[in-house]
């Protein structure tokens, strides 16, 4: 009997053993643990796309991230390899997940961030993805691997390929066998890394109707040019024998390089501090999250808004017709021939599918390798029950069409592709180009506009630290004015210029906005924060209070600049309070500035933070800032201060800190003693040399007298 429940206790561990191997075999993801990381790269070498995704439990980005890799994989795993490695498991081991650089030597090539998805194309070609993690995003990038250049035809398409894009890099070849063919599509896919929303196109075109392309008699293929947005045409001038794939990307890459402030593509606070740097920047925050209804529509032109209808309407009626199938498809988890051939009618077929799952101890025996057949039969071949159903929805080729629709509908948003969003900043940026070539401003300085369009919703801390308040909509049925935030960002004149937000977005405004822009007529904004009360031994300042303290100076001003999310403000912070504490008087004023929620002219701005200034009472423009260098204590920072007093403030800063001491009275008065004798000495020195000023020093030496005479007297006691 014990031998019996043994066997038996055997065979099902077998079992089990087999049908969780053939569960991993069947999962759409390779994953590490569960396999070891040579097998997973094994794996991946058996494709042509692969795919591993490296990250780490502990990081909760990386889960999020890793959630949406597992939809992406339930969609694409007919195009690529996808595997998933834990680098903290101790089992999996992510070294020479990079190629090292030649010659760094222990670089090991791990991750250096979470989570890093690599991509092998072709075994040949290794990238980064390094876009945004979301699964438009990623859905978008599969869909560029798949299908890495545009095929265009005739210069029309061109110019519509142009019209989203900030550059184009065209090649014209004799056909798609030739080994250049080859090597711009490597070339195309190692892009991807640099630009995975592809706002730079790769295209192509072959034969006759790519030599009709090119202006000239005599035309030579290969060819490769790239149009960049100013209308600049740059030929590679090599043949196609040294066409390599990084050759390629390298002068792209040169090609554009200082052409980067004029593209539109990538929304972020970056990009406009880059093209602020060149020219003023129009940005326009588009409320584009997914808890609100996309305000994209509202900046698009009516053709563009009319395709965004036309494709949200597409998918929507593609997920419907998708989620109606999914009930039927579902009863076809086993091939037709196991159903009874007798039944047609479809209630039917499901009372009598019982038999099919009556199993005898040799099924039972072998179940897991009987189901890991069918399912492999079931995903090679189309069997009766798909096709009866497909009956009046379309051919064989309707559905490959559908196939390449569903691709098209997972990268889908409702906010628009960056495509898109680089027609419209390309229609802005003409707009604006207009208007200031008939604005009467001096031609020969370029004044035009470059245009970002971004996400507000997302970068809504950005808008928050340039000062521009974000209305909250309370009133659903009523067209939100705050969903599109527009503001001009000129750095040669240190100025920020809002759009009003009292009506609803329009290009009418827009327009007269920009000319209001050229004609200089636009109010400038300025952080300028409500100061918290002010405490006893210093005060609060923001931007309006503290120009006009350094304006018209009636005392001299110790200025301690900081900012709430700089942790060392903390540590300036507490010797500058005990500072003001000591020496605090009415000739003497320490003020506190946030320089996060108030804007100072460039003169007053400081590159570090925290930072302490003192602006003279004599000398208010020969303002000195605390050397970086000095360790920032209580000593040092109060010997910075007196320093830069006059003699007089001097001395009376410290008597008035000496009657406020409850300990080591006598030594402040020696020390104040010890500062009269010296300023004495020096005024001394001063009448020698300066004649015609002995009035004023020996004014000087008769205040320094009286306070020598209150030294002692106050030792005396």
């Amino acid at each position: 009997m014990c031998l019996f429940l043994n066997l038996v206790l055997l065979v099902l561990a077998v079992c089990f053993t087999e049908a969780q191997t053939s569960r991993r075999e069947q999962a759409p993801i390779a994953e590490c643990p569960g396999r070891s990381v040579p097998q997973v790269r094994a794996g991946a070498s058996d494709f042509e796309i692969a795919m591993i995704f490296h990250y780490v439990s502990w990081s909760s980005e990386a889960k999020q991230a890793k959630t949406l890799y597992d939809g992406l994989a339930h969609y694409y795993h007919e195009y690529a390899f996808f595997g998933a490695v834990d680098c903290w498991h101790f089992q999996c081991n992510c070294s020479s997940t990079h190629v090292p650089n030649p010659g760094v030597v222990g670089a090991g090539g791990y991750p250096d961030k979470w989570p890093t998805l690599i991509v092998r194309y072709n075994q040949r070609n290794i990238l980064q993805y390094s876009g945004e993690w979301n699964f438009e995003d990623l859905a978008r990038f599969m869909n560029y691997l798949i299908e890495p250049v545009d095929r265009v035809h005739t210069s029309l398409e061109l110019a519509g390929l142009r019209k989203h894009s900030d550059a184009v890099v065209l090649a014209l070849l004799d056909s798609a066998d030739s080994l250049a063919y080859k090597r711009y599509i490597a070339a195309a896919v190692c892009w991807l890394e640099f630009d995975p929303e592809r706002n730079i196109r790769f295209a192509l075109n072959f034969g006759k109707s790519a030599k009709s392309m090119l202006k000239g008699e005599d035309v030579t293929l290969p060819q490769l040019v790239v149009i960049d947005s100013r209308n600049g045409v740059h030929t590679f001038n090599t043949s196609s024998s040294d066409w390599r794939a990084l050759g390629i990307v390298r002068w792209v890459r040169h090609t554009l390089k200082s052409l980067v402030f004029f593209s539109n593509g990538y929304g972020t606070p970056t990009t406009i501090a880059l093209k602020a740097r060149y020219t003023p920047v129009l940005a326009m925050g588009v409320r584009m999250h997914q808890s609100h209804q996309s305000a994209m529509p509202m900046v698009m032109v009516k053709e563009m808004a009319s395709e965004l209808k036309k494709q949200t309407d597409s998918c929507d009626s593609y997920w419907a017709k998708d989620d109606s199938h999914a009930n039927v498809d579902s009863l076809l988890q086993m091939p037709a021939e196991l159903y009874e051939k007798t039944s047609e009618d479809r209630e039917q077929r499901g009372k009598q599918c019982y038999r099919a799952w009556q199993l005898n101890a040799a099924t039972l025996a072998n179940y897991y390798r009987i189901n890991k057949y069918l399912n492999y039969v079931w995903l090679h071949y189309t069997h009766q029950n798909h096709l009866e159903l497909s009956v009046g929805r379309g051919t064989e080729s309707q559905s490959l069409l559908a196939l390449h629709r569903r691709n098209l509908c997972l990268a889908h948003s409702n906010h628009g592709t960056p495509a898109m969003k680089i027609g419209i900043a390309n229609m802005v940026t003409k707009y604006s180009q207009l208007i200031w070539k008939n604005s009467g401003e001096d031609f020969p300085k370029n004044r035009s506009l470059g245009v970002v369009i971004f996400d507000s919703i997302k970068y809504g801390d950005y808008l928050q630290q340039l000062g521009i308040q974000q209305h909250q909509h309370h009133h659903p049925h009523e067209r939100d004015s705050s969903a599109v935030q527009v503001f001009i960002l000129d750095m040669a004149e240190e100025a920020l210029h809002v759009m009003p937000q009292d009506r609803p977005f329009s290009y009418v405004a827009l327009k007269d906005f920009i000319r209001q822009f050229y004609a200089k007529t636009l109010p400038k904004v300025y952080k300028n924060a409500l100061p918290p009360p002010d405490t006893a031994f210093h005060r609060y300042f923001n931007r309006q209070m503290l120009l006009q303290a350094l304006q018209r100076p009636n005392a001299t001003n110790v200025v301690f600049m900081y900012r709430p999310d700089c942790a060392l403000s903390a540590v300036l912070s507490q010797a500058f309070l005990q500072v003001s504490a000591l020496l605090t008087s009415p000739s003497v004023n320490f003020i506190r500035f946030d320089s996060q929620a108030n804007d100072l002219p460039w003169e007053f701005s400081m590159p570090l933070c925290p930072s302490l200034l003192v602006f003279p009472e004599a000398r208010p423009t020969e303002s000195v800032v605390f050397p970086n260098y000095v360790r920032i204590d209580v000593k040092n920072v109060f010997a910075f201060v007196i320093a830069q007093l006059d003699p007089e403030q001097q001395l009376r800063s410290v008597l008035a800190s000496c009657r406020r001491r409850m300990k080591h009275v006598r030594s402040c008065l020696d020390f104040a003693r010890s500062l009269v004798l010296k300023h004495v000495g020096q005024y001394l020195k001063y009448w020698e040399i300066y004649e015609h000023e002995r009035n004023q020093i020996l004014s000087h030496l008769k205040e320094f007298n009286d306070m020598h005479l209150a030294i002692d007297r106050s030792i005396r006691l």
